[in-house]
């Protein structure tokens, strides 16, 4: 067998001079490969057939030009984005663009791998010299660090009257947040137990199938549907037929779209909370020359907490989308178990026991993260109260 690196895009090349960029900085190395298992004669006979070759590149240049499209609106909108941002904010966004890149990359490889595959299924069609081989596609991605400087100027306050701290409700906002993650990550997890219960018992119908099926019959759809229904009486589990399970699957998919709308609505939380406290901060410096040594000490102390807090909640924040991450990973599991059991084709076995050996995590990890945000949350109100007080006094 070879490993052959059949497709390389750089797509950072293609980025370069599509946008005006001052404080976005592309990665030097933003590439994705195409590397496919086969088998040495085969390897002789594609890499030199120009046909084959020319679909391959065609359907590649395809998904990475679709690739570089959304990276470009991505990169362009952190440009904006980081014209209001300071160090410490330009730095979190780092990582969340940084994340947001590394997955629309892998999304472009996965879907140039599977397409690459089909392309061959195709291609081979009426060769016969061809069908006894098969192949195997998987994408490699290679990045390396995106930079966002921020753009915000440190400006020379007034030292003048104080205001309260002021970012104890956008933390609050964040709670919520959190809290409604943990529900849908719960839900999600309960919805992909019963689908790998579900998947357990199709795959023992299938082998049934695929057993008392003889070479010269196909493994028909109804059929499979009646035996289905008979074993959920036995297991006791709501119907596990392909119709039912692919409506679960379905409903998977949508929780964790929804998991990661409010994933992204906790970031902006946690920008928003930066900038108000950066700017406080900025504040407070010009006015302390002129308070009371205890006080400055003791709104200092304070203020210091209040930024360790934030930083956990950006932590946070970048755990719910690990986990994000993982959960969509498990969905494409159960679609192709699916489709290759809808296919009726003996390897779907190998998807399925693949598909149910996934861990049911995710609310776990997301569970810890939000009570790291209402942690924070509780560290940051004592901050409030504690500039609050100060401000009182001067008043």
């Amino acid at each position: 067998m070879k490993k052959w690196t059949a497709v390389n895009f750089d797509l950072g090349k293609q980025l370069q001079g599509k946008a005006k960029l001052e404080y976005v900085t592309l990665p030097k190395s933003m590439t994705i490969q195409i590397v496919i298992d086969l088998d040495d004669k085969l390897y002789a006979i594609l890499s030199k057939n120009p046909t084959w070759l020319q679909k391959l590149q065609s359907m590649a240049k395809q998904k990475a030009d679709a690739a570089v499209v959304d990276l470009l609106k991505a990169i362009t909108t952190a440009e904006t984005k980081a014209k209001k941002f300071d160090k410490k904010a330009a730095d979190a966004f780092s990582r969340d663009l940084q994340q947001a890149v590394n997955k629309r990359l892998e999304i472009a490889g996965d879907e140039m791998a599977d397409e690459a595959v089909q392309l061959y299924e195709k291609f081979k069609q009426g060769q016969s010299e061809l069908k006894v081989f098969r192949i195997k596609a998987g994408a490699k991605i290679g990045v390396t660090a995106i930079l966002v400087a921020g753009g915000a100027a440190v400006s020379v306050l007034s030292s003048g009257a104080l205001t309260p701290l002021g970012i104890v409700g956008i933390v609050k906002g964040g709670v919520t947040i959190a809290q409604e993650c943990v529900k849908l990550a719960i839900d999600a997890d309960k919805m992909a137990k019963l689908i790998q219960a579900e998947l357990i018992v199709l795959k023992k119908i299938m082998q049934q199938d695929l057993a008392n099926a003889t070479k010269a019959q196909k493994v028909k759809q109804g059929a499979k549907e009646i035996g289905l229904n008979v074993a959920s009486k036995v297991v006791g589990i709501e119907g596990p037929s392909l119709k039912n399970c692919t409506g679960h699957v379905a409903v998977h998919k949508v929780k964790i779209a929804e998991l990661e709308k409010k994933s992204r609505g906790l970031s902006e939380k946690i920008y928003e909370a930066m900038d108000v406290q950066e700017a406080w901060s900025k504040k407070f410096d010009q006015a302390k020359k002129t308070l009371p040594a205890q006080k400055v000490g003791k709104v200092s102390v304070k203020l210091a907490e209040v930024e360790k807090a934030l930083d956990k909640i950006i932590q946070a924040t970048v755990k719910t989308n690990e986990a994000i991450n993982r959960a969509e990973a498990r969905q494409k599991a159960y679609e192709d178990a699916l489709k290759k059991m809808k296919d009726g084709l003996p390897d779907a076995i190998k998807y399925v026991d693949m598909a149910v050996g996934l861990g049911l995590d995710i609310a776990t990890a997301i569970v810890d993260s939000s009570s790291a945000v209402e942690l924070a949350y509780g560290i940051v109100s004592a901050a409030e109260q504690t500039t609050q007080d100060l401000v009182n006094e001067l008043a």
